[in-house]
């Protein structure tokens, strides 16, 4: 399995209806600690219709978190310093990202991580490598939208 999204607890009708109303890309934080990894998906999700910022690290993720306020968040879970499941953990703790998606960007994905990752505060995990399209599907399965120009990665 590449990917699992678990049944998302926060409200997705009204995620979608503000983008729709607002005319607004949804943001999406990207956080790994290999710059060419997240800068290559950061870059994808921006050519599908996502308004993405990108940290490599737990400390600036938080920070960016805070000050940025991003829609959903993709995290890698194993990172020096800060682990991306404790800085999932400061945002579920937070007011102002306690109901932001997040999904765990990991090269460790098995079973047994599922149940630690959901409690961490995840809503859905990927396994490394993944096509980008794949986390674009998560993406809007969380946040209950569609990314704008997607139809022409599926083109032949």
């Amino acid at each position: 399995m590449h990917y699992r999204t678990f049944s998302p607890v926060r409200s997705q009708v009204w995620t979608a209806a503000r983008f729709v109303a607002q005319s607004m890309p949804p943001r999406v934080l990207v956080v790994d600690d290999y710059i060419d990894s997240a800068d290559a998906l950061a870059a994808f999700l921006s050519t599908t219709g996502f308004d993405t910022r990108v940290a490599y690290n737990g400390c600036d993720a938080l920070k960016i978190a805070n000050e940025w306020h991003p829609d959903s968040v993709v995290l890698d879970v194993a990172m020096p310093g800060l682990s991306g499941l404790a800085v999932a953990r400061t945002l579920r703790e937070s007011p102002g990202t306690a109901s932001v998606p997040l999904i765990a960007y990991t090269a460790c994905e098995t079973t047994d991580n599922y149940a630690e990752l959901r409690e961490g505060g995840f809503d859905g995990v990927c396994a490394k490598p993944i096509d980008p399209l794949m986390v674009v599907d998560i993406l809007a399965t969380l946040l209950g939208t569609v990314a704008r120009n997607r139809e022409r990665y599926f083109r032949s």
